[in-house]
């Protein structure tokens, strides 16, 4: 039987990314999707196989990285696949998106956690924020260029603006906010916004120091995916799945696609739901599909989370 693996080679949202490219590979030339992740003690994927590579897993295969666009064709004349990219076909993918992350399942009882935390907030205006830090280094405190690196780490002030506008204009608004580390890294955040997390700790002590979290990571993500709107991290997957692949469609805040100053902070929201990381990237990087956020008053935060699609 032919297999396509994809190993723990980056962070969870990364790897959900790339089920779409490994069930595109399965769908057209025949191979198992084989997944060897420590995640999937949280996690179920519909139609994919807990396998790690092994001695086999390694004869006449083909490693797939960057984007695979070219020579994808390639792939037939291998028994195994070692898949290490989300990038492929677009034309191909575009269809594969949505359907593949519906095949990916929580654990009950972590849904049962997400349902009961969210419940106690069911009739507020509630907002989803995840702070991405660990290997998205703060470039500078005072300017933010999403440009000036390849993942950069967004200022705690413009996280705050944001959210001020948004408390200003919904005075009795939550948030619920997932971060990297714990949010005890973020006190400005717990002095002047309601903010909560989600009380499902990570029993994962094998990841670099860039993707530690005190949180459960599969808890956030797909409680990050019920949030109708969501303060995100440009250029982080983990923003971009829990926002357009999870749930239903998303409204996003990420910061404009060019030098921002904490004199002048502003911010831009973008709906990309079903679209691939590439748009998410575009959108991030060149403003491509974004619309700049003048009046938060203007913005439409509706009651609580929407956990039913779980």
């Amino acid at each position: 039987m032919k297999k396509v693996f994809i190993t723990e080679y980056v962070g969870l949202s990364t790897r959900l990314e790339a089920l779409a490219m490994a069930f595109m590979i399965s769908e057209y030339f025949g191979h198992e999707v084989c997944l060897d992740w420590r995640e999937l003690d949280a996690l179920h994927v519909v139609g994919a196989h807990r396998r790690g590579r092994g001695l086999l897993g390694r004869l006449n295969s083909l490693k797939l990285l960057g984007d695979a666009s070219e020579g994808f064709d390639r792939i037939q004349n291998h028994a195994n696949v070692n898949l290490r990219t989300h990038h492929g076909p677009r034309h191909l993918l575009r269809k594969l998106y949505l359907p593949t992350a519906q095949r990916v399942k929580l654990r009950p009882d972590l849904i049962a956690v997400i349902r009961d935390t969210f419940s106690r907030y069911e009739n507020r205006p509630l907002v989803g924020v995840h702070i991405r830090r660990g290997d998205f280094p703060l470039i500078s405190p005072d300017v933010f260029d999403v440009n000036a690196f390849v993942w950069p780490a967004v200022p705690d002030w413009w996280y705050e603006h944001v959210m001020r506008q948004i408390q200003q204009a919904v005075p009795n608004v939550a948030f619920f906010v997932s971060c990297s580390g714990s949010l005890d890294a973020f006190p400005n955040l717990q002095k002047n916004f309601d903010i909560f997390d989600m009380p499902a700790e990570s029993p994962y002590t094998h990841f670099g120091a860039g993707h530690v979290s005190a949180r459960h990571p599969a808890a956030d993500l797909f409680a990050l995916g019920c949030c109708d709107t969501l303060i995100g991290s440009p250029c982080s997957t983990f923003t971009h799945y829990a926002a357009n692949m999870l749930g239903r469609p998303t409204q996003i805040f990420v910061p404009p696609a060019y030098k921002m100053f904490k004199s002048q902070p502003e911010f831009s929201k973008v709906s990309l739901h079903g679209h691939g990381a590439a748009d998410w990237y575009a959108a991030c990087r060149t403003g491509q599909g974004l619309e700049t956020v003048t009046d938060a008053g203007s913005l439409q935060i509706t009651n609580g989370a929407f956990v039913d699609w779980m």
